[in-house]
């Protein structure tokens, strides 16, 4: 067998993973949740302006939407709250957004509302401002656009909870909770496993996305810092030089650790998790593929495809 010793990690500190992520911020250790209000996590996309940052969207049916956005708009200090320096330039913003889909008519009626700080969080407060207006688009939904912006960490933390009028009555307590659970994941103190196992599930649920890939690097450089976990390496299969590499392959690769890393950390074992991480290269690929992510590797292309992938890798575990 080719095995390579790869992996090697202090067990020591226990930790609780919690509920599956949607974005790891590793510079400021920030865990977004997959679940936010009650929305399901539908993307991450990071701005090609250093000063616009990052961006998460959640969606629940066609009546909520929300946007967490994290940016520092070039400022180099940013005061904690809803009342510092820059917070109106936030709000003025999204307002100046509205305005121009006004222009362009893709909405009607728009009437903003009063602006004011508001939050049932003690730690953070939220400054927020609402507006409502009325889709041109058939069926002519009227919606409610409120805006929550705090600064944190030397970042503004908007969020911007779209939801049909309808529905403004139980709106109200899903903003709470979006508040609440934003307030926790930028004041706790996550653990270095925590951002660990953290990065394992933001990859392996979307490993294209900004979460994914940065969950990617983070999983890779980790990888270059351990040395005791067995890593078969005869299932990577496709060329390594440069010039010959299938597009995204090396994504396989952090998937394959991930897998790996789910199984041992929790455990705190420090082998095993060879078929979990053999299982995750192959979902991953097929993740990838139905999205023309990565290129094609026929001999995984045949792997994924196994009805019995558990008998197929003890298969592959003898090797000349």
């Amino acid at each position: 067998m080719k095995r390579m010793g790869f992996l090697g990690l202090a067990w020591g500190l226990a930790f609780s993973t919690g509920a599956d992520p949607a974005l790891v911020d590793f510079e400021r250790n920030w865990i977004f949740p997959q679940e936010l209000g009650g929305l399901k996590y539908e993307v991450s996309e990071k701005y090609e302006t250093a000063d616009l940052g990052y961006r998460i969207l959640y969606r629940k049916g066609e009546s909520f939407e929300a946007e967490v956005a994290i940016y520092d708009l070039g400022r180099e200090a940013i005061p904690n709250g809803g009342k510092g320096e820059g917070i109106d330039r936030v709000l003025q913003s999204v307002e100046d957004d509205l305005q121009l889909r006004l222009k362009y008519r893709e909405l009607d009626a728009l009437k903003k509302l009063k602006t004011r700080i508001v939050s049932k969080e003690k730690i953070l407060r939220f400054a927020t401002a609402k507006s409502t207006y009325t889709e041109t688009a058939p069926p002519n939904t009227k919606k409610v656009q409120a805006i929550y912006v705090t600064g944190i960490q030397n970042q503004f933390v908007r969020l911007r909870f779209t939801f049909d009028w309808r529905k403004r009555g139980s709106a109200l307590e899903m903003a709470n909770q979006m508040m609440a659970q934003l307030t926790k994941t930028t004041t706790a103190q996550p653990k270095e496993e925590e951002l660990l196992m953290a990065s394992c599930s933001t990859f392996l649920n979307d490993p294209y996305s900004y979460g994914g890939l940065s969950s990617a690097k983070y999983l890779m450089d980790k990888a270059k810092e351990m040395d005791n976990l067995g890593v078969y390496t005869h299932l990577f299969v496709w060329p390594m030089e440069y010039w010959d590499k299938p597009e995204n392959a090396d994504l396989l690769v952090a998937a394959y650790f991930a897998g790996m890393l789910q199984v041992v950390v929790p455990q705190k074992r420090d082998e095993g998790g060879d078929f979990e991480a053999f299982e995750a290269m192959l979902n991953t690929y097929e993740t990838l593929r139905s999205k023309d992510q990565v290129g094609d590797i026929a001999k995984i292309e045949e792997w994924a495809k196994h009805p019995d992938r558990r008998a197929l890798y003890e298969k592959l575990l003898i090797v000349e």
